[in-house]
């Protein structure tokens, strides 16, 4: 028993110590004074932001189209939305006369993406309801959730140049 009690004792007397010395390195505020980060990493700047961080970019907006130009209206943004999401469901025409009615709906970088896809396959074919704003609509974008007869088209709008265009779409079947 005695050992036992003598043993606890010895690696209590080292491991404390060790472990009060690690968890007080893990609360200092920064680097020593004098003493450099080892990271490398950006350093903080006062109040903990990163100096060298960009902000992120809105929801919807199209890197390809920073320029500046006129702001479309908010209560366009909807319309817009649901425009695409008529043209999009339509899978009985052929890839052709299909990507004629998307195309001019969307930025140009989505509109070639929407190149590969086949109407045929589509999982939806008609719309059924008004589009929902499932991220509010600003600085520029947004997203609306738009019912069709089998689940709900997601629509990502982007302000581009004072015009209302779709930046992506999803397809959440019902149920899921």
């Amino acid at each position: 028993m005695q050992y036992g009690l003598a043993v606890r004792a010895a690696v209590s007397a080292v491991a404390i110590p060790v472990l009060l010395a690690t968890l007080s390195g893990c609360f200092r505020a920064g680097p020593a004074a004098g003493e450099v980060p080892q990271n490398g990493g950006p350093s903080p700047t006062t109040g903990g932001t990163v100096a060298s961080a960009t902000p992120p970019e809105p929801l919807g907006r199209d890197d390809e189209d920073d320029d500046e130009g006129p702001t479309a209206p908010v209560a366009k943004a909807a319309p817009a939305a649901a425009a695409f999401a008529t043209a999009w469901a339509r899978p009985g025409l052929d890839a052709a006369r299909w990507l004629e009615g998307v195309t001019p709906l969307c930025v140009p970088r989505f509109a070639e993406q929407l190149r590969t896809v086949n109407p045929a396959n589509l999982p939806a074919s008609r719309i059924t309801g008004r589009p929902r704003p499932t991220y509010p609509v600003r600085d520029g974008g947004g997203q609306f959730a738009i019912p069709t007869d089998r689940g709900t088209l997601l629509v990502s709008v982007a302000d581009i140049k004072g015009r209302w265009l779709v930046t992506g779409n999803d397809f959440k079947r019902a149920g899921q």
